[in-house]
């Protein structure tokens, strides 16, 4: 494995986070784009509220099934192959979407898209965990998780461009060709050593063999910010999966306008993603639970603007709610992540954040579209939007909780990691 030699650089940091961004601006984009081209595949597949909703888990099972996979592998081998061949399998199958003919081929491929991007969380954050200091690393994960707010946006307003019955195709095909280049870049750089700065020397840590994914449960940390994390997508993945199509077919809002107001709101997202990281960095060392405290704070603040933005009369009146709503949630991924990084081996980081793909969307989104569409073909979109929002606050409640045991599994996690084991020269 080509690892990056003694103490990194400041140039390999730059070039590894921007390349590891690049990379999540891809995953939430191709993500994403599905969602702003909703009503257009709906219409010429022919697929209800139901099969709109399955789309979601189908996409859904393939990334946390392979998680858990992924996160094995890049704890024993080079994470930035890894990561380009995970690449190669999403974009792959993003471009193939726009050649499908049926919801049933659409369902496959979607697994495939999950599949691939199960890499991008597993591997990004444990690599930039090790290429950055800890006084540094919620900086650093803020801008790889920037990838989440302007992918997100950026796949809004690309569905947007793309009029026309059978157009959304060419926005699939478009989108997978763009991480060929991608994962050319990613395949030649180098793998950075576990715990190079959390080790006395510069070798890094060896890994020392499977460590069972149970055992990492027993961080109480981590398990509450997973649980924290599982409810906050059952709440939020279906109302940006279904909101296009909510603001377009019962607000009678124009598409244009609804793609521009959700893009509007997700670029107001970069402000509370920039934010955690830098006030985490800044109060980490008096306060070792401040990015699960941050978490609390966004989950618990974004609840009044989201019913708010979903209530309003007008577009003029929900855009300012919804980037309101945005910059509160957004501010909550790059802080659990660096939550997860204080409180979890080196040797094991790749497997926890695995471990929270695996079992936040098994707990959250995988039941909450297809469950969503139900209710809604059941009595009404409106109906489903007024409630669903409310799970956010156990999301905040169980964050709070883990800003409380952080300073103990911090501590716990510099002992055992002094008592590891070192590559030797």
């Amino acid at each position: 494995m080509a690892e990056a030699p003694g103490p990194v650089s400041r140039r390999y940091m730059g070039y590894a986070l921007g390349i590891c961004f690049c990379a999540n601006f891809l995953n939430y984009l191709d993500r994403f784009i599905i969602s702003a081209l909703l009503p257009e595949i709906k219409k010429d597949l022919q697929m209800g509220d139901d099969l709109a909703g399955a789309l979601i888990t189908a996409f859904t099972l393939g990334y946390m099934l392979a998680a858990p996979i992924v996160g094995v592998l890049s704890d024993r081998y080079s994470r930035p192959r890894l990561f380009a061949a995970c690449i190669l399998i999403w974009s792959g199958a993003t471009l193939l979407t726009g050649l499908t003919r049926s919801p049933g081929e659409m369902l496959f491929v979607r697994v495939f898209i999950g599949v691939g991007e199960a890499g991008c969380l597993a591997i990004g954050p444990s690599l930039i965990s090790d290429v950055f200091p800890p006084r540094q690393r919620g900086r650093a994960m803020s801008l790889f998780f920037l990838g989440l707010p302007l992918g997100s946006a950026a796949g809004y307003l690309a569905g947007g461009q793309f009029e026309g019955p059978m157009a959304w195709r060419d926005a699939f095909i478009y989108a997978g060709a763009a991480g060929l280049p991608l994962a050319i870049l990613l395949f030649f750089l180098r793998d950075a050593p576990r715990g190079l700065h959390e080790t006395e020397g510069d070798e890094g840590l060896r890994i020392v063999g499977f460590r069972p994914y149970l055992g990492l449960l027993k961080i109480r940390t981590l398990l509450l910010i997973i649980l924290a994390q599982a409810f906050a997508a059952f709440a939020i993945v279906p109302i940006v999966h279904f909101g296009v199509d909510f603001f377009q077919t019962i607000r009678k809002w124009d598409k244009e306008d609804v793609t521009l107001m959700v893009a509007i709101a997700t670029f107001a997202g970069v402000g509370g993603n920039l934010l955690s990281g830098f006030i985490g960095d800044k109060l980490q060392r008096r306060l070792p639970g401040i990015y699960a405290l941050i978490a609390a704070i966004g989950f618990l603040g974004g609840l009044p603007f989201m019913v708010l933005a979903l209530n309003a009369g007008s577009v003029a009146a929900a855009t300012p709610m919804l980037s309101l709503t945005m910059f509160c949630y957004f501010a909550c991924m790059p802080a659990v992540n660096a939550q997860i990084a204080s409180v979890t081996l080196p040797t094991q980081r790749s497997m926890a954040f695995a471990l929270t793909v695996f079992i936040l969307h098994l707990l959250g989104d995988t039941i909450s579209p297809p469950l969503f569409g139900i209710i809604s073909k059941a009595t009404s979109q409106e109906t489903a939007f007024t409630y669903l929002p409310y799970i956010l606050v156990a999301s905040g409640v169980l964050s709070f909780m883990a800003s409380r045991s952080a300073p103990r599994d911090a501590v716990r996690m510099h002992e055992e990691t002094r008592s590891l084991p070192l590559v030797t020269p």
